[in-house]
């Protein structure tokens, strides 16, 4: 027998498997406690975390995504494309120094400036915008705490500098700051649906590049032009020069954000005797073959108008236009009166700020009271100033049979329906009047042989505190095609053209402004589908007759 145990050999036996039981149970219990715990930690870890992304993203700007623009036919000439954008969250940063270190080494930046950015206690800052792939792949391979991709969108313009007077562009974080894209943000954002506009890329090809020629030719300080289907008030093409790339991120200087044909007020020169004229066919008192005495200067108060290369003889109001008389228009306005005149100005949108989708439009300039002398220098355009798009878009009405149509950047699918601001009689007159003044006139330089153009220039000194530039001014030339149905008007205006060899010491409109409008005429013509005629021309003179 063992001592203690009495009989129960069986107890001896099993007591070393209970004790070994229970070690075991215990160690389970160890390792099951501390499985928990892990658990536990690791979910608190996972819930803070993502609590803490969360607050994170409450910092990080949203991405904004912007429908398409295209051009008339459907050509591209904005658009956004994605990116990844670099930002860093500073208090999850580690080490500032070797943050900065590694980022400025994978994207080429200042290292000290970087530095002083991490080192912000900001929840949340940009460092680099629109990263290359590349660019992308230098920075995920250095594994920086506190660094993080936000995938985002870059407004692109692939025509570069074509459009940017019409687009305007969009800030860092593609929101519109000028032009269509900053009057149509909010239609951008919401909508995917592309915003179809007037102009042709093709056609703004080559007016651009005319446009650039000229100005450089003859060392003009700048220039611009303008292409309108006159049915319809669409712009086609809309060039002001110097222009800016709307991709750079850099601001562009104010000389190149400024766009001539919307935003300046020029005084039109003789191009105003185009609304002068019509206004006195229309007034009924005066018709194209009535005669003013030109033969001496016209003396008003302490003012006395002369002609440029005059005539010196009795002209028919055909001649006055046609060989650019000061004192027969003048002598024409003060037969018609100051007061229709002024009726008159207003009547057709000269004397009003023109609508359009462009929101940097200037109003027209001219004097508070109409008197006598004003509407003298008014009647050869001087005295009163109008944007370009003013310009282009009455003389537009003036040839669409006396209707005028606002204008529109936008395509429009239906005929606009405009209001009358002439009668047909006085539009065809006027037709006829300005094929003649090309065609015999002092504006042969902007003929263009199958076209038919029709037009009037203009060369207004510039202005300076007041007082008038002897030697500076501006060249204008606002004429239309084809006179015989006239489908589009366009509009060229130099600031400060000099003259050249080419031009036998001239600056007037007649030598750079006619030209570079026949230019773009030539380019322009078959692409718009006018077809060139070499037939006979009409008789024009007899249309006149007709009309009277």
């Amino acid at each position: 027998m063992y001592k203690g145990y009495g009989n129960n050999l069986y107890s001896i036996s099993t007591q070393p498997l209970k004790v070994a039981r229970q070690r075991v149970l215990f160690v389970v219990s160890i390792f099951l406690l501390a499985f928990l715990a892990l658990v536990c930690r690791l979910a608190q870890v996972m819930i803070l975390n993502d609590k803490e992304e969360k607050r994170r993203f409450e910092f990080v700007p949203p991405t904004i995504s912007r429908a398409d623009i295209v051009d008339r036919n459907g050509t591209i000439i904005a658009t956004s494309l994605p990116t990844v954008s670099l930002y860093a969250c500073p208090r999850e940063i580690i080490s500032v120094e070797e943050a900065a270190e590694k980022i400025a080494a994978a994207l080429d930046l200042n290292k000290a400036d970087l530095k002083k950015k991490l080192s912000s206690q900001k929840k949340f800052l940009w460092i680099k915008r629109n990263l290359s792939p590349v660019q992308e792949q230098a920075v995920l391979n250095q594994g920086i705490p506190g660094i993080h991709f936000l995938k985002t969108e870059r407004r692109v313009y692939p025509d570069k500098n074509l459009f940017s007077h019409v687009i305007g562009g969009t800030d860092v974080d593609n929101v519109g700051i000028a032009g269509i894209e900053k009057v149509f943000d909010e239609s951008l954002r919401e909508s995917s649906e592309p915003i179809k506009l007037s102009v042709d890329v093709k056609i703004q090809h080559a007016v651009r590049d005319e446009l650039q020629k000229s100005v450089e030719e003859f060392k003009a300080l700048a220039g611009a032009a303008v292409v309108m289907k006159i049915s319809t008030g669409e712009i086609i093409s809309l060039v002001s020069f110097p222009d800016f790339d709307p991709n750079a991120i850099s601001d562009p200087k104010a000389k190149e954000r400024f766009n001539m044909i919307t935003s300046s007020a020029i005084e039109p020169g003789s191009s105003a005797k185009v609304f002068n004229t019509a206004m006195a066919i229309e007034s009924g008192l005066v018709a194209p073959y009535t005669t003013f005495d030109a033969r001496f200067p016209l003396k008003v108060g302490k003012f006395v108008v002369h002609d440029f290369k005059g005539l010196g003889k009795i002209l028919t109001v055909e001649e006055i236009l046609k060989f650019s008389s000061n004192i027969g228009s003048a002598k024409i306005a003060l037969e018609v009166g100051r007061a229709y005149q002024r009726k008159f100005f207003k009547n057709v949108g000269l004397l009003d700020a023109v609508s359009c989708e462009l929101p940097e439009t200037q109003r027209p300039l001219y004097p508070a009271l109409w008197t006598e002398v004003s509407s003298i220098t008014i009647s050869y355009g001087h005295g009163i100033a109008f944007s370009p798009l003013h310009m282009i878009t009455v003389m537009s009405g003036i040839l669409n049979d006396g209707i005028l149509n606002n204008p529109t950047l936008l395509k429009r699918d239906n005929v606009a329906s405009g209001r009358r601001i002439i009668s047909k009689r006085t539009s065809n007159i006027m037709k006829a009047l300005l094929r003649i003044d090309v065609i015999e006139g002092r504006n042969k330089f902007a003929e263009v042989s199958g076209y038919c153009v029709g037009g009037k220039t203009g060369t207004a000194e510039k202005q300076k505190g007041g007082k008038y530039l002897k030697n500076s001014n501006y060249g204008g030339f606002i004429g239309a095609f084809p006179m015989t149905n006239p489908q589009y008007a366009v509009y060229v205006v130099l600031d400060d053209p000099q003259a050249t060899p080419k031009t036998h010491g001239y600056k007037t409109a007649g030598w750079n402004a006619a030209p570079t409008a026949a230019n773009i005429i030539k380019r322009i013509g078959s692409m718009l589908g006018v077809v060139a005629s070499n037939g006979p021309e009409p008789d024009w003179k007899s249309i006149m007759r007709k009309e009277v």
